[in-house]
């Protein structure tokens, strides 16, 4: 006796586009999730960029303040914009030349001053930038004292 026990098949023209649907909508997960990730590496990159520029802008102050410590008796000198006479041609055309590096090195539209202060010895280097993909300003200054 070989009874047999039909279950009842499922209709196939209610299951037609099921299989479609599930891989459209995989496909839309999928798509959001790199969308998110090339935003991040989008983020990423500016980041780094940005952190490059103020390492630079830092290296390029350290250099100023390190010549002018060598020569701290003119110290004077260094200054931009130039105040008052200075007896070293030698160290204005360090300065100039520093500045033309600095605005060939830097991105957008740079400034710079460097600032000292007579009575406490301090000398101030700002340099200032524009972003490369933004138009925020940026500002770095470092102190340092440059007494004899």
């Amino acid at each position: 006796m070989n009874t047999r026990i039909d279950t009842p098949r499922p209709n196939r023209q209610a299951q037609r586009g099921v299989s479609m649907i599930d891989a459209l909508i995989a496909i839309a997960i999928l798509s959001f999730g790199l969308i998110g990730m090339t935003r991040m590496q989008g983020r990423m990159v500016s980041a780094a960029t940005d952190a490059q520029l103020r390492t630079t802008a830092v290296q390029m102050a350290d250099e100023l303040l390190s010549t002018v410590l060598v020569d701290a008796g003119n110290a004077a000198c260094y200054t931009l914009p130039q105040s008052g006479a200075c007896g070293s041609s030698t160290a204005t055309a360090r300065a100039t030349d520093w500045s033309s590096r600095v605005t060939a090195t830097m991105p957008g539209s740079v400034t710079k001053g460097v600032l000292l202060d007579a009575a406490t010895g301090r000398m101030t280097v700002s340099i200032g930038w524009t972003g490369r993909d933004t138009s925020d300003p940026r500002l770095m200054s470092v102190v340092t004292d440059v007494r004899n």
